[in-house]
């Protein structure tokens, strides 16, 4: 899948960010008590060095790689080290020695089915800027978009077929957020993704409780 690669470099081009890389995991399913470490495979990379850290992330069963992928949110992890040397022994010393200071992992799912990881690393301890959070939200959605139309991840859980019908909620709540608040659809999509990251919530969750009205996003904050 040569564009899931220049997906991954075209993220290294930044100079706060020295790599990407892309992880698959076979039948990860669904619900809170996901395990991973079950055939997890790089799918793409943007240089040798980040397959090699995402490949180790997965290998020693722990990492922030791993944590997203179980618990479906977003993990930031700015520097490693300190607390993160004890939750994470193994891999934070073995990617420190290859040069990463800091790691951010988006999963790529649709509702509670996860199929995989976006893993974006830094040479710099220092967190995400605004801008550079949208960007990575932005390509793991591009990434989660990309492979179910592709059908690469149709054999690899179960229940995706039924959640792949999920997706028109999310374009339907984006079109109404769009009309609310005058926006163009992108800059919609854009609150939408703002607001999931800041509750801890799935975009899809969020996407429902606009269409239900039990949500409506302003141009000062969300509210319920």
């Amino acid at each position: 899948m040569d564009w899931l690669i220049r997906l991954c470099v075209t993220l290294a081009v930044d100079p706060s960010i020295s790599g990407a890389a892309i992880t698959l995991a076979p039948g990860t399913g669904t619900g809170t008590g996901t395990e991973s470490g079950t055939g997890e495979s790089v799918a793409a990379a943007s240089d040798d060095d980040s397959r090699h850290v995402a490949e180790l992330g997965f290998g020693l069963g722990e990492g922030p790689a791993h944590d997203s992928l179980r618990s479906g949110r977003p993990v930031l992890v700015p520097t490693l080290g300190g607390p993160h040397q004890r939750r994470w022994p193994g891999y934070s010393g073995a990617a420190a020695d290859l040069g990463v200071r800091g790691v951010f992992c988006f999963p790529l799912q649709v509702g509670a089915v996860r199929f995989g990881v976006l893993s974006v690393f830094s040479g710099a301890s220092a967190g995400l800027d605004r801008d550079h959070l949208s960007l990575c939200l932005t390509m793991a959605e591009l990434a989660t978009e990309r492979l179910l139309d592709s059908g690469h991840v149709g054999d690899m859980v179960d229940d995706l077929g039924g959640a792949l019908g999920l997706r028109d909620e999310i374009y339907q709540a984006q079109g109404m957020v769009a009309v609310a608040l005058r926006v163009d659809l992108a800059e919609a999509l854009s609150r939408m993704r703002g607001h999931a990251f800041q509750s801890g919530r799935s975009l899809l969750a969020v996407s429902l409780d606009i269409v239900t009205g039990h949500l409506r996003l302003t141009d000062d904050r969300p509210t319920a």
